[in-house]
């Protein structure tokens, strides 16, 4: 019986393994899809990863994306990158396979600063994900809580800009010379600050702060160590093997921890500071943080305090960086194109009157042209030049080309939004074409696309349009000399000016009484 049994088994065998062997000979001749095209590389084991030392790295690509068309790959040592430079091809892979590439690359500096890929940011797509944008999207996307924090947006605004009508000229009558980034980033961090916890910064409010610069030390420290943390998070250190890192070569690692633990103090300081003053009351439910322990306090498990931190974290350092910028931005570009300023003033004069009144935010959508020059300056100089980095969770076919799974993925924003197929005259600041839906159909990305578009894209319009509406209506502005603002870009995740912006301004007659009123 044994026999029979063996013998059925071999002649089985014998019969299937003729037909078998022909397939996977058929597969194994049949040809792959091509993966893009990838440019020379000077290293066989580093591959493409010099590219990260030259700066700004979204400049680097597009001139690749020249030579080597709208998707081509890199390797960054053992990592394999394909980079998007198209519209057409952004909309395939962040439209049609969105789910494909939802994941974020595992990088060993998102690790530790995103306490172990937590944030809403750095986590895979998945139910932990879907968690943390249904928290993020109730207390920041929702019409109502737009609404809701539009008074504090109008109050911080005209803060600002009674600090900017105090600081002193430089000559009798004349006007003040000013640094407007740090005033932008502490602006939107008291912004946030109330959102989150009912905070502000530490600024005196006794006109003392603006003779010493108008920013607080708080907002400065604050301001350092965000830009650290975009620094870090962008490093040839996350694709260098294990056992480099491990050596720590470059002090990258050490950094990173000395980061961690500062950013890790400021969060318990203000968790610490909201619970002590504000238990129980009203204002700490409608708190961000407030609202996290409520919902800690009733399932801890779901909100633990390191999803707390890593919210908290990714809200501060994400909205106020991309705000500030933005604004800064967009006043560059007005120094330099005045009859713009001058527009945009006009139409804020003639809805609001001239010494009626303050902009309000419901003032903002009947400012059509205020909107272009957001929209304008947002694809000139977008957010983040080049999207947070995604990474495919599956093989996928791209405009032709086979991305393996695991794939990081990089999507040039700074070239899609300046590709002259699309926009005429596209590195040209012209905020009418914004006007009327002359753009529609065209891509312009600014706050990501897809599932891991931001959250809290209209709160940071609004935020944005609130902070120049203010500058536009209570200032008379110039530039520092004749020659035009530099407007050369930094590097980073963001995209910051290299040469931060000054600016002449001085108070509007019809402006100063309202001013003063503040």
């Amino acid at each position: 019986m044994a026999m029979d049994a063996f013998s059925t088994i071999v002649l089985v065998a014998i019969t299937l393994l003729p037909p078998l062997l022909s397939l996977v000979v058929q597969k194994l001749r049949r040809p792959f899809p091509p993966t893009p095209p990838e440019p020379p590389t000077p290293s066989p084991l580093a591959g493409h990863l010099h590219l990260l030392r030259k700066k700004p790295l979204h400049c680097t690509l597009a001139g690749l994306a020249v030579r080597h068309g709208d998707i081509f790959s890199l390797r960054f040592c053992s990592s394999r990158v394909a980079v998007i430079s198209s519209a057409a091809t952004a909309r395939m892979c962040l439209g049609t396979l969105d789910t494909a590439f939802a994941d974020r690359p595992r990088l060993p500096s998102g690790k530790v600063l995103s306490y172990d890929w937590s944030t809403m940011g750095h986590a895979n797509y998945g139910p932990y994900w879907r968690h943390l944008r249904r928290i993020t999207t109730a207390e920041f996307s929702s019409p109502e809580r737009v609404q809701h924090f539009a008074d504090v947006q109008v109050h911080t605004a005209r803060a600002m800009a009674r600090r900017l009508s105090r600081v002193p000229p430089l000559a009798p009558g004349g006007r003040a010379l000013v640094e407007i980034k740090s005033r932008l980033i502490e602006m939107i961090m008291n912004v946030i600050l109330d959102m989150i916890c009912t905070r502000t910064t530490c600024s005196r409010g006794d006109g003392q702060d603006e003779i010493a610069g108008g920013v607080s030390e708080e907002a400065r420290w604050f301001m350092a160590m965000a830009e650290e943390t975009i620094e870090l998070s962008s490093t040839v250190w996350d694709f260098l093997p294990a056992p480099a890192r491990w050596l720590d070569v470059g002090g990258v690692g050490r950094r990173l921890q000395r980061l961690q633990a500062s950013r890790t103090r400021f969060l318990q300081r203000l968790i610490k500071e909201h619970r002590e003053t504000e238990k129980g009351t009203e204002v700490t439910r409608r708190r961000m943080v407030g609202v996290l322990l409520e919902l800690q306090k009733n399932d801890p498990k779901a909100c633990s305090d390191q999803l707390i931190h890593s919210l908290c974290i990714s809200t501060l350092e994400a909205g106020t960086l991309s705000s500030a910028y933005t604004i800064e931005w967009a006043m560059s570009l007005l120094l330099n194109h005045p009859h713009i300023m001058k527009k945009a003033r006009d139409e804020i004069d003639a809805h609001i009157g001239k010494p009626k009144r303050l902009l309000e935010a419901t003032d903002l959508p009947k400012l059509p042209y205020l909107r272009c020059i957001i929209q304008e300056t947002l694809r000139l100089y977008p957010v983040v030049p080049l999207l947070v980095p995604r990474q495919s969770s599956v093989d996928c076919m791209v405009s032709g080309f086979h991305i393996p799974k695991g794939t990081m993925l990089l999507v040039n924003t700074f070239a899609i939004n300046r590709d002259p197929e699309t926009w005429e005259e596209p590195a040209t600041f012209i905020p009418e074409r914004f006007d009327n839906g002359r753009s529609h159909g065209k891509m312009a990305i600014s706050f990501g696309m897809g599932r891991r578009r931001c959250p809290a894209e209209n709160l940071g319009m609004q935020m944005v349009g609130l902070a120049l509406g203010t500058m536009i209506q209570c200032f008379d502005w110039e530039r520092v000399g004749t020659e035009l603002v530099d407007m050369a870009e930094g590097s980073g995740l963001t995209l910051p000016k290299k040469v931060p912006l000054e600016a002449r301004c001085q108070p509007r007659d019809c402006i100063v009484d309202l001013l003063s009123e503040i």
